[in-house]
């Protein structure tokens, strides 16, 4: 994922924070407190640059200023495996990671924020002229399919129900440790024979980053995927309640 040995290093816990203030923060010399955000490689959504720290992409631009509605600075520390970034949270590490799908599970273990992309349009998206995929009349017909590979994007959420159909049907499920530009590439060369993304204009945005014809990848509509959930800013118990609540008024004034 690209990180340095010294960045992975500092994902062990430092400064735990207490209570719901705002101690989760540390305050900069602009005069504004600054939160330490995790994030994977979402490329081309949300992706380091040269420097290590600063990052790119519409994630990136989306949280930053909702962060400055909010009074916020935010230090972004990655790419860190989505797995890695879940256990120093769950650990209690200060910080929050951006575009997360609540589930039950996560709920009761970490803090979140509304929706920072409400309208989101999810699809399966597959290879020009796979007619094949009309034959499904469900995404849950598709996914239990075990003649058809679904690439998984590790660590990445669909909502409850995909995710458990996915671990239950785990055979012709195939995990990818990646990105979006990275599935896409999966599925043209036919290693995988379809994914689930956040919309058609994503899968075209990731399709160009990959180097991809877009007009070689369909984005296909099942009317089920609509109840899969937005992504959302999760925090870390440790993380002070005032802070959530800052981003949940800075979300209200952005919409």
């Amino acid at each position: 994922m690209g990180a340095t040995a010294s960045l992975i290093g500092s994902l062990f816990l430092s400064v735990i924070a207490s209570g719901t203030g705002l101690s989760s923060a540390v305050d900069q010399p602009s005069g504004k407190p600054v939160i330490q955000f995790l994030y994977p490689d979402v490329g081309p959504f949300l992706q380091g640059v040269s420097d290590g720290e600063a990052v790119r992409g519409p994630i990136a631009a989306r949280v930053e200023a909702l962060a400055a509605k909010a009074g916020y600075e935010i230090s972004w520390l990655g790419p860190i495996p989505r797995n890695r970034i879940l256990a120093d949270l769950q650990d209690g590490r200060a910080a929050c990671t951006p575009n997360v799908i609540k589930t039950p599970d996560r709920e009761a273990r970490f803090k979140f924020t509304e929706p920072i992309f409400p309208q989101i349009d999810w699809v399966v998206i597959t290879k020009k002229n796979a007619e094949w995929i009309k034959a499904y009349p469900s995404i849950q017909a598709l996914l239990r399919d075990k003649a058809r590979v679904y690439g998984s994007m590790l660590g990445a959420s669909k909502g409850p129900v995909i995710d458990a159909m996915t671990a239950e049907e785990a055979s012709h499920v195939r995990p990818i440790r990646g990105t979006p530009s990275d599935l896409v590439k999966m599925i043209a060369s036919g290693h995988v024979d379809y994914s689930i993304v956040s919309g058609s204009e994503d899968a075209k945005a990731a399709a160009i980053s990959a180097g991809v014809d877009p007009s070689e990848i369909v984005a296909v509509h099942f009317p089920e995927l609509s109840a899969v959930g937005a992504g959302r800013i999760m925090c870390a118990q440790t993380v002070g309640d005032d802070l959530i609540a800052a981003f949940d008024r800075a979300l209200a004034g952005a919409r």
